[in-house]
């Protein structure tokens, strides 16, 4: 039965020197790991069950934001469904940046505009192990790359436009 996760949070010095890591790749056969599969499972559900303090709906939830500093994330598609993306690499297809309000599970309290790529390509590993290219528009482009910062140990406040 899959469990939540503490999600960490900016205000506290050991959770932000957490949250600050470079995370790591993660290799095929990890992957395929009944524990790596849990964790899967584990922070699915965490998105799913958790909302922001204002009442917001998750829409990502990287690895390193529940503590295990691995290239993991998850974003919620256009389905409503939650699609785990694991090594992730993004490839910028237009130039044209988006500005929007963000906010963090992880930076309780805040919201900020940052400016965003609007069409993205993102090349990366499913739950299975499978190579996987997508090309992401819109909201689903800036989630991920909000979501991909964090695996780079960026937070939305670093990137706050006017």
């Amino acid at each position: 039965m899959s469990k939540k996760l503490r999600v960490l949070q900016s205000d506290n010095d050991r959770d932000l020197e957490i949250l600050r890591k470079i995370s790591k790749s993660v290799d095929k056969e990890e992957i395929k790991s009944a524990s790596f599969q849990s964790f899967l499972d584990d922070l699915i559900y965490t998105a799913q069950n958790t909302e922001t303090d204002e009442g917001y709906k998750v829409a990502g939830l990287a690895a390193i934001q529940v503590g295990h500093d691995i290239r993991v994330f998850c974003i919620l598609n256009d389905s409503d469904e939650f699609e785990i993306m694991i090594n992730p690499e993004i490839k910028v297809l237009k130039d044209k940046e988006i500005v929007a309000t963000e906010a963090c599970l992880s930076i309780p309290h805040t919201q900020g505009n940052v400016a965003r790529y609007k069409k993205i390509r993102v090349s990366y590993l499913d739950r299975d192990a499978l190579r996987r290219k997508e090309r992401f528009t819109d909201w689903e482009s800036r989630e991920i790359q909000h979501e991909y910062d964090h695996l780079e140990g960026i937070l939305f406040t670093d990137k706050l436009v006017d």
